[in-house]
């Protein structure tokens, strides 16, 4: 193990390496995504990527797959300079990656997936000498699915496989896995972590990219652990220790820092005598341990979590855009009866600032004042008709509050920036003068000062008693939270107040052994 070390030896042997990227930069504007990272993958080994969220390991991948090339640096696929990026048919035979979100097509049978798009002529497709085709590529590599059978009945396992099989059969040997294990339950885990090993016996590549760390000595050879662009630790994948990996990953200037929304604002402990708004006791599918949760005015809880922990979920039940749970909530003193349903949830004081501002926040096609105004339009309602001057005069009050940048309120909220377009979701969300606030990863794509703004605008309603519950996965938003649940695959890990981004960073990746309450 080695922080920063040489590229290894065994690189001027091109037979020997697949991939070989040394002082690789990749820039987007102002951005320095990749800052002279270097990574080396050998033949037939699987090889972990770990890094946080922004470490550069989305845009590494848009490389090796020939989406993106680099600015500068040396990059070699097979001993030899990739193919131009308009040659997708080469990058195709050459590398393929499976991401965590389905690119199946859900109506079609595992066979027409198998070789969609790859009949060009003008020739008659055989049916049956498609599915024979299919199973012996499936029988192959020991895939025991019938290619008959239409993806949408296949589990969640069973797709990744035929995810890995279709990459396969375009005749790749080098294989990307984009937390592969996100979606999947401990049996499914076990499945597909054997089908990998299986196939590196055959000669296939992998490079393992995993959020959890506990998966990483089972099924990779070696570690490359990144951190804002870089390349900080390379070892073995079954002497380096998760201490020391989860070191590199938040790096020594944060290491014993307390994470405790006490540094970030004047905020006083919550009193045990402040009220109760939010009371849950419920059993969701997507979660294995029961969700209970106390929040009391003014209180900012945290939930942290990767994809596939159960957070969204949770969130979602709350705001009643998540219908597969079951007993006690209460809000505000009432108990919460089914259907509860997004309206709902809004009128008994319950508001969600959702994950996506674009496909489910705002309304791209109207204006600022419509996106702020829409869920509280009772409010400006007089008998049958709305009162113009009133809608317009609360919009323009909003984006003064919210800083947002914008020629008037009248202006389309699809040409903002992104983070004035969050602003304006905040200002949506806060209408209803809510008294619960549910902010899925609120800073996800806005800037530095949009991010700063948006938290200090919760700060000041939560200072006038507005409870809120933040979903996240970055500790520096987790860092406003009074105290902050850690979730792992549906179980809760912990739940404390000041842990330092060291531990939490370690729960969320799956290592800490029992819940602790404070």
């Amino acid at each position: 193990m080695s922080i920063r070390p040489e590229i290894p030896q065994g690189l001027e042997s091109p037979s020997d390496q697949l991939v070989t990227i040394q002082g690789a930069v990749k820039r987007f504007g102002g951005t320095v995504a990749l800052n002279g990272l270097s990574i080396a993958i050998k033949r037939g080994e699987s090889h972990a990527l770990i890094g946080r969220n922004g470490a550069g390991k989305s845009t590494l991948v848009s490389v090796l797959t020939g989406l993106r090339s680099i600015d500068s640096g040396t990059f070699l696929l097979n001993g030899q300079a990739p193919p131009a990026l308009s040659d997708r048919n080469a990058w195709g035979k050459a590398v393929a990656c499976v991401y965590q979100h389905r690119t199946l097509v859900p109506d079609l049978t595992v066979a027409e997936n198998l070789y969609l798009g790859r009949y060009q002529g003008k020739q008659m497709i055989s049916w049956r000498g498609l599915n024979q085709q299919a199973s012996a590529a499936l029988e192959s590599w020991n895939i025991p699915i019938l290619p008959t059978t239409p993806v949408r009945d296949l589990g969640v396992g069973e797709a990744q496989m035929v995810e890995i099989a279709r990459a396969l059969s375009q005749g790749s040997r080098f294989v990307i896995l984009d937390e592969p294990t996100a979606q999947l339950i401990s049996s499914e885990i076990d499945q597909l972590i054997s089908r990998v090993n299986e196939l590196r016996e055959k000669g296939v590549t992998f490079l393992f990219i995993s959020h959890h760390l506990d998966e990483v000595p089972r099924v990779c050879d070696a570690v490359t652990v990144l951190r804002n662009g870089r390349d900080v630790m390379r070892g073995d994948a079954h002497k380096l220790t998760t201490a020391e990996i989860v070191s590199a990953m938040v790096g020594d200037e944060v290491t014993g820092k307390a994470l405790t929304a006490s540094e970030r604002v004047s905020r006083p402990a919550i009193s045990p005598g402040t009220p109760v708004v939010l009371k849950a006791n419920l059993k969701l599918d997507a979660c294995e341990d029961s969700f209970v949760l106390s929040l009391r005015n003014g209180e900012v809880v945290g939930f942290a979590g990767h994809n596939g922990s159960g957070t969204r979920q949770i969130a979602l039940a709350l705001a009643g855009h998540y219908s597969k749970w079951s007993g006690e909530y209460e809000v505000n003193g009432k108990k919460i009866e089914k259907p509860w349903t997004p309206p709902k949830a809004v009128r008994s004081g319950v508001a969600l600032l959702p994950e996506d501002r674009i496909k489910t926040g705002l309304v791209g096609g109207m204006s600022i004042e419509d996106n702020m105004t829409l869920p509280s339009l009772r409010a400006f309602t007089k008998g049958l008709l709305i009162d113009g001057r009133a809608r317009r005069r609360f919009a323009e009050n909003n984006r003064s509050d919210l800083g947002v940048v914008c020629h008037s309120v009248k202006q389309n909220v699809g040409e903002l920036s992104g983070g004035n377009q969050q602003k304006v979701l905040l200002g949506s969300a806060l209408s209803t003068n809510p008294s619960v606030l549910i902010l899925l990863h609120p800073t996800a794509g806005v800037d530095i000062a949009s991010k700063a703004t948006i938290l200090d605008i919760v700060e000041q309603r939560r200072r006038q008693g507005l409870a809120v519950l933040l979903v996240s996965d970055e500790p520096e938003e987790l860092a406003f939270c009074d105290r902050v649940q850690v979730w792992v695959r549906g179980k809760k890990v912990v739940e404390k107040s000041g842990m330092n981004e060291e531990e939490l960073v370690s729960a969320m990746e799956g290592f800490h052994t029992s819940p602790e309450e404070t």
